[in-house]
């Protein structure tokens, strides 16, 4: 009974390491990690117009819940890329069943291929990080693709629509944009 004890004490310990290392590893190396609510997703990808079988990326993807929505609420096919390990694992457990979610171990900077496939692309990321990518992301994408931010912004393209949505408590906008 002791050594059942201390191996699901030891299990325990792992697990806690685990997740502690992954938020650091994001947080010091890339973007800390920060859920949003589903209907606050909801909200952003119906601002976006996304319609069923378009294909739908969330660079930052966390745990999956953008992927989700945008899959059943939506019908579109949905790719996401995440690089911190534990919400990774947790969006693979979350989307096992889904036949039209994909999801991507590491840098999201790797998805240029792909981002040119897109119709819409959801962000949930601090303004510094958006306008670390800027340049980057509206060179890679298509001219049709809409860009969807929640609560932050890029500081060099002006959004074409507005609007506003809660988000953890708080009235929080998002924000639409195009390539020009």
């Amino acid at each position: 009974m002791l050594y059942f004890i201390f191996a699901i004490e030891i299990l325990f310990l792992l697990g806690f390491i685990f997740w502690v290392g992954s938020h650091l590893y994001s947080s010091i190396f890339h973007v800390p990690y920060v859920n949003a609510t589903s209907s606050a997703i909801f909200d952003g990808l119906k601002f976006a117009d996304l319609k069923k079988d378009e294909n739908f990326i969330d660079l930052g993807s966390g745990r999956g819940d953008a992927l989700i929505v945008a899959s059943r609420d939506f019908g579109a096919n949905a790719s996401g890329f995440e690089i911190s390990p534990l919400p990774f694992l947790l969006s693979k457990i979350k989307t096992w069943r889904r036949k039209n979610i994909k999801i991507t171990f590491g840098d999201f900077k790797k998805s240029a291929e792909i981002l040119k496939t897109a119709d819409v692309v959801y962000l949930y990321l601090l303004n510094e990080v958006l306008a670390k990518i800027e340049d980057w992301l509206f060179e890679n994408i298509g001219n049709n693709t809409r860009v969807v931010t929640l609560a932050f912004q890029f500081p060099k393209h002006q959004p074409i629509k507005i609007s506003s949505t809660k988000n953890l408590g708080r009235q929080t906008k998002i924000f639409l944009y195009q390539k020009s």
